[in-house]
């Protein structure tokens, strides 16, 4: 059966909102063990998106909107991992990379990516194979890739500075 709107009815349209703490925020969240990491994606919904999953699962997340900004967060602040989109304005996630790289800092990278980039053939020189994911991907595949950066008990984990050394 079908409805239809008549004379009379009204309809409320609410303008989405930011959720200032998301609801599955623990304290957890907010412990100082927790493992800090620094997403980087000029496209804001995709940032939250990802920004949200990786708190839910309990990581202590920053935020930038493009690879200069990122940098200047990696001057005065210490993460345990990145995940960057590939294409941005600014500063590439390549190029954040390889600064990151050239830099001697000890920063494992993951590289989302809508299409990722043909002519770029050192990116197996600056991320293990593992590190690439392609956009739309599952929550699952996020928090499974994350792992195996930042727990030492995952499968290959701690394999990525060898990996790209």
């Amino acid at each position: 059966m079908t409805e239809w709107l008549g004379a009379g009815d009204v309809i409320v349209r609410r303008e989405p909102r930011a959720i200032p703490h998301p609801p599955c925020a623990t304290a957890a969240d907010e412990a100082p063990s927790s493992r800090r990491i620094l997403v980087v994606d000029e496209d804001e919904c995709a940032r939250q998106v990802m920004a949200l999953m990786l708190r839910c699962a309990g990581y202590r997340v920053a935020c930038a909107g493009d690879g200069e900004a990122a940098w200047s967060s990696l001057a005065t602040e210490t993460f345990d991992l990145s995940i960057t989109d590939c294409e941005m304005p600014r500063l590439s996630g390549l190029d954040l990379i390889r600064r990151i790289r050239a830099a001697a800092i000890s920063l494992p990278a993951i590289l989302v990516s809508g299409d990722f980039p043909q002519g770029a053939p050192d990116l197996s020189a600056l991320l293990p194979s593992d590190a690439a994911l392609s956009k739309p991907f599952l929550r699952t595949d996020l928090l499974k890739r994350v792992r195996l950066f930042l727990d030492p008990t995952e499968p290959g984990a701690g394999n990525w500075l060898r990996q790209v050394g």
